[in-house]
């Protein structure tokens, strides 16, 4: 069972179908990375699985209560959400800001509760500062301690990272891991900032205008991601004893007659011996993606 699970989720805005028959996979104490454009239906499923938008056609669970069942509000109470922005007063300090929250949301805030969420992200010296004067990366931070008020199961962030300087970055990155990894908050969150996705997220999905094109393992994508180089030769036996000789051990043989080559081995001097055996070289590609290669080649390939 996943921690959420959507079947055939779909909203419709007019005859335009922002979300379109998506089926996502959360495992329990995950990272989700979830990637895609501006207007890719991202924010619109958040929405939904925060039951502030209802579902054209299809259906969700989250802990296994399903969205029609009356169980879910009850399963909502685990959930903490930052769509779009953080909602926080100006004026006001971080502990007011938090006292505040919790008037409107019903939980009893006791001092002991918010001096452990403003610690749990870093903003437990900020003493009467006013959040006017926070830096952006301080906002972010202050609304995940809003957020951590119900000490939620799940914690859902929609582009948290944008507009952060480096250092906001840094910080909010940090503090993702440690409450995934520290608190065992499974975490659903989007971003454009794929380099930094890439050293949080335990898992991805890729959507496109409304459609997910594929969910992957951080395992899985860095095996896929993973840098090789891609011979194609005259002589595939005589190739891999080559191969072999020059050390190496991590290769693999396509049906299309093409061999991956995974280990750390100069790409000349591997040509050199195949040249020296005469040996035809058909084809020979280097590779070496990033996340933001692998998602731009794989919606370039989606209509």
């Amino acid at each position: 069972m996943f921690l959420i699970e959507t079947n055939g989720l779909t909203k419709k805005y007019g005859d335009r179908n922002v979300v379109d028959s998506v089926n996502m996979h959360i495992p329990e104490k995950a990272i989700y990375g979830f990637v895609g454009e501006n207007g890719s239906g991202k924010t619109t499923i958040m929405r939904m699985l925060t039951g502030l938008a209802n579902p054209t056609k299809g259906t969700y669970s989250i802990c296994g209560a399903n969205n029609k069942s009356r169980e879910i509000y009850k399963i909502r109470q685990k959930i903490s959400a930052i769509v779009e922005a953080p909602s926080l007063i100006p004026t006001f300090t971080a502990k007011e800001n938090l006292t505040y929250a919790s008037l409107y949301l019903g939980l009893k805030l006791t001092d002991e509760k918010a001096n452990s969420v403003l610690k749990l992200v870093h903003l437990e010296d900020v003493g009467k500062k006013k959040v006017k004067d926070f830096s952006l990366g301080m906002r972010q931070r202050l609304g995940i301690a809003m957020a951590l008020m119900n000490d939620p199961q799940i914690l859902i962030l929609d582009e948290p990272l944008n507009g952060l300087d480096p250092q906001g970055i840094a910080e909010l990155r940090e503090l993702m891991i440690e409450l995934n990894q520290k608190q065992g908050i499974s975490i659903l969150v989007s971003s454009h900032i794929l380099s930094e996705l890439e050293k949080v997220a335990t898992h991805y999905g890729f959507i496109k205008q409304g459609k997910l094109i594929e969910e992957v393992s951080a395992n899985e994508l860095l095996e896929k991601c993973k840098k090789s180089l891609t011979l194609k030769v005259s002589d595939e036996d005589a190739a891999l004893k080559i191969l072999k000789k020059l050390g190496c051990k991590d290769i693999q043989t396509l049906p299309s007659g093409e061999i991956k080559v995974y280990d750390k081995v100069e790409t000349k001097d591997i040509i050199k011996s195949l040249v020296k055996a005469d040996i035809d070289i058909l084809l020979c590609n280097s590779n070496d993606k990033s996340v933001e290669d692998y998602y731009l080649n794989l919606v370039g390939g989606i209509e």
